[in-house]
């Protein structure tokens, strides 16, 4: 009798222990499942404090927009920058501070080049379709872990450091795509002297924005000095107060589209190398950097 009950006892632990291990077993490959790392969190290779990790579906999304072996035309591309904008507004993702505005831009300059009918106005389209891209790539490699270019790699850098504001991280965004990109948008759209009038048509619409774009920027991440920034604070009041509303951050653009413009040439006659351009372009866009986080840290950007 006493066996027959130690025999039993032994089988039913037996039997337990394997119930516990099934358990355990089940319990195991569910927390795996729930412990799996977002591709974002995969792939993003720039973190810090203040990166935004995407759900699978958005990541991927993101990445598909971002592809600018899809995008052949100005249509394209403000749908990749429309559907990009309304992603990252979602997160309130800091790495959405540029995209947010640039989106603005791109709204009003597509409608305004598609009414365009001048001599240069394919030129012009082109001018835009590239501008945006090289934005655009430099993003798609951000959220691959690819190699980015230098002025955008400062943006996501700060991005991820979490120690700037989103004020200035539109500024920096801003600084790069003028300082750094145009130059090289112009050389691979073959631009000609005579490109420059529908030029300036485009790049008017970065300062005829900047309204609209202060108030998406609110709307958005709460930014409150927007507007005040992007017409130079108190030394733009003195100057709008002579040359009219707008005058000084449409004067701002035309010093910085003109050297670009320059430089733009100079690499398409051969004036300059690419790599000579590029320590050019960069040495000023680092200079423009250091004013901007001279800004913030008199309390101006926020």
């Amino acid at each position: 009798m006493f066996l027959w009950k130690l025999s039993c006892f032994m089988l039913n632990l037996s039997m337990n222990h394997k119930l516990i291990f099934i358990l355990s077993f089940v319990l195991l490959v569910a927390c795996q499942k729930e412990q799996q790392a977002l591709l974002s969190q995969k792939n993003i290779k720039i973190i810090g404090a203040g990166t935004t990790f995407y759900s699978d579906e958005d990541y991927l999304r993101l990445v598909e927009l971002t592809d600018t072996s899809k995008i052949y035309t100005i249509a394209e591309f403000k749908y990749s920058m429309n559907n990009i904008a309304q992603i990252v507004s979602k997160y309130k993702d800091r790495a959405g501070a540029f995209p947010t505005l640039y989106n603005v831009v791109t709204n009003v300059a597509y409608e305004t080049l598609n009414n365009m009918h001048t001599e240069y106005a394919e030129m012009g389209k082109a001018f835009m379709n590239e501008f945006g891209k090289h934005y655009i790539r430099n993003f798609h490699s951000y959220l691959l872990g690819q190699p980015i270019e230098k002025a955008w790699l400062n943006y996501y850098k700060r991005v991820a450091d979490k120690k700037n504001t989103i004020l200035h991280l539109g500024m920096s965004g801003i600084n790069a795509h003028i300082t750094y990109d145009i130059p090289f948008v112009l050389d691979d759209i073959n631009a000609v002297d005579s490109f420059f009038d529908d030029f300036k048509v485009y790049t008017d619409f970065i300062a005829s924005t900047y309204p609209q774009v202060a108030i998406e920027l609110k709307n958005q991440y709460g930014v409150q000095k927007a507007d005040d920034a992007f017409k130079l604070f108190q030394l733009g009041d003195l100057i709008d107060a002579v040359g009219g509303e707008g005058y000084t951050t449409h004067l701002v653009i035309d010093v910085l589209r003109s050297q670009s413009w320059q430089r733009g040439l100079d690499l398409q006659k051969g004036v300059k190398n690419t790599q000579q351009m590029n320590n050019i372009c960069f040495s000023d866009f680092q200079i423009r950097e250091n004013i901007l986080q001279g800004a913030e840290d008199a309390k101006l950007l926020y």
